[in-house]
């Protein structure tokens, strides 16, 4: 029986507006209800997936969100990290030297602060600013303490530069880290064994949940961790033919209600793992 349901935000929980529809919004809270843990994974850090959590009456003292594609945990009611895995600065100063020939830039993010060693900040790093719900600050990140901890590097520019980063990626970062392209203008760099799979293990760990009672929904390339750690993995309907070879199940996209569409399919099979290798 399925007793925690893990959703992705981007691409997934929202539009392509970034808003939550009526039916979605209504069935996660039915589930919440029903007794269901509901847990916001997204890339984004807390500060940027608050509003949702509102919206979803999730910010409850036995809520949890896995931020910053698994750096962090928090705790919905007051925002409290509760577990993370983390980078250096010691990280920032290796990953840059690498990025120049790309013609790429760096932003990097902490629990509380977004911040960019550049001095003309790109318009990918401002809108991702906007997103986060984080001001970006001007910084230079050498005068930082070396044991000062960041929960992922942002690695962004235009989709032809991002491209070729992803398909030339330096062997030095893919060995020392977990790379990911999440967006067409963006490229994440965290911590080598952290990922949305090791948040939700984390968090189904706290909550006393075994695999085989764990729901996810996902998108992009960041969630497949994270069906991996699920005894039940949905895919949206809009996620690439890569994505979603590695789910049980493919739901509408996220322009048709997907999220609803596969809750409710899982409430009206009493919570039990409803298929497995099917489409709709």
């Amino acid at each position: 029986m399925i007793k925690l349901i893990t959703i992705d935000i981007d691409g997934t929980l929202v539009t392509p507006m970034k808003r939550i529809t009526k039916n979605t919004e209504k069935i996660i809270k039915k589930a919440s209800e029903n007794g269901l843990y509901i847990a916001l994974a997204s890339g984004r850090p807390f500060s940027g997936m608050k509003s949702y959590i509102d919206k979803l009456s999730l910010n409850k003292e036995n809520s949890f969100s896995v931020t910053q594609n698994g750096a962090y945990i928090h705790r919905n009611s007051n925002g409290a990290v509760v577990a993370k895995n983390c980078l250096r600065t010691t990280d920032l100063k290796f990953v840059e030297k690498f990025l120049k020939k790309f013609k790429l830039q760096m932003g990097f993010m902490d629990e509380k602060f977004f911040y960019t060693n550049e001095k003309l900040p790109n318009i990918f790093l401002i809108g991702d600013s906007f997103i986060a719900k984080r001001k970006l600050r001007r910084v230079n990140f050498k005068n930082f303490n070396e044991d000062k901890e960041f929960g992922r590097i942002l690695v962004m520019g235009n989709n032809k530069n991002i491209t070729n980063f992803s398909n030339n990626l330096p062997k030095e970062l893919s060995e020392k880290y977990y790379c990911v392209r999440t967006e067409r203008y963006l490229f994440e760099i965290i911590a080598k064994k952290t990922n949305k799979g090791k948040g939700v293990y984390d968090l189904s760990n706290m909550l006393n949940v075994k695999k085989n009672e764990i729901m996810s929904i996902g998108n992009e390339l960041n969630d497949i961790p994270m069906f991996e750690e699920s005894g039940l993995s949905i895919a949206m309907g809009n996620s690439s033919e890569y994505v979603k070879n590695f789910a049980d199940f493919v739901t509408l996209s996220n322009k048709k209600d997907g999220v609803y569409f596969a809750i409710d399919k899982l409430l009206k099979n009493k919570c039990e793992n409803f298929t497995k290798n099917s489409k709709i």
